[in-house]
């Protein structure tokens, strides 16, 4: 069986589905699909995703529904090979901008034990939800989160970016996200995180 997904921008719909071995390359009529496997997903706006480096390339992909949620999808792999092993509720509507950007990012990346995701809440506060050690933890209390810094992103802005890496200078993890300050709106900001560091923001120079 190999899986594809299929965007129809005149409602916003994007469809998960599975070929059968041997169909090709080309997207099935309607009519040819076994409905039992479609998974429809609603959505607004852009999404973001995360990938394992493994042999699998397991996968979590990130969006905004239209209660304006954000939902994650875990898929096993490419969807040309795998396919949704299940779906779950990440930042409740209420925290979430309608229209947000959203970044995601992993800094272990072999098997997805921290990941990163990143948004706007309706006061253009920079927000994170974060996963690790087991656990996701995020919303306007966590103490942890990029969101306790208060980064304002200037009204309109599109920008947002997460990078993570295990080979930052220091040699320990880093997060760098960037976006566009309300402070600074003329130029790109970052704000990056180390272990045992508080974010710092810094502008383009």
């Amino acid at each position: 069986m190999t899986s594809g997904i299929e965007i129809l921008p005149a409602d916003g719909l994007v469809t998960f589905f599975v070929i059968p071995a041997g169909a090709g390359a080309t997207v099935p009529s309607e009519e040819a699909r076994p409905t039992s496997e479609i998974i429809p997903v609603s959505f607004v706006g852009g999404a973001a995703a995360v990938q394992a480096i493994n042999a699998n390339g397991d996968s979590r992909i990130y969006y905004q529904d239209y209660d304006n949620s954000i939902q994650e999808i875990a898929v096993n792999g490419p969807l040309t090979t795998g396919r949704s092993t299940g779906s779950s509720l990440r930042v409740p509507a209420n925290e979430v901008l309608a229209g947000t950007p959203i970044a995601a990012t992993t800094i272990a990346g072999n098997d997805l034990q921290q990941i990163h995701v990143y948004f706007l809440s309706p006061d253009y506060v920079l927000s994170e939800y974060a996963f690790g050690g087991g656990i996701w933890q995020g919303g306007p209390n966590c103490t942890d989160c990029l969101t306790a810094n208060g980064l304002v992103v200037q009204r309109g802005s599109e920008v947002l970016y997460a990078l993570g890496s295990l080979q930052a200078p220091s040699g320990t993890a880093f997060v760098r996200v960037g976006f566009v300050s309300a402070g600074a709106p003329s130029t790109l900001s970052e704000a990056v995180w180390s272990p045992g560091v508080d974010w710092q923001v810094a502008q383009l120079n």
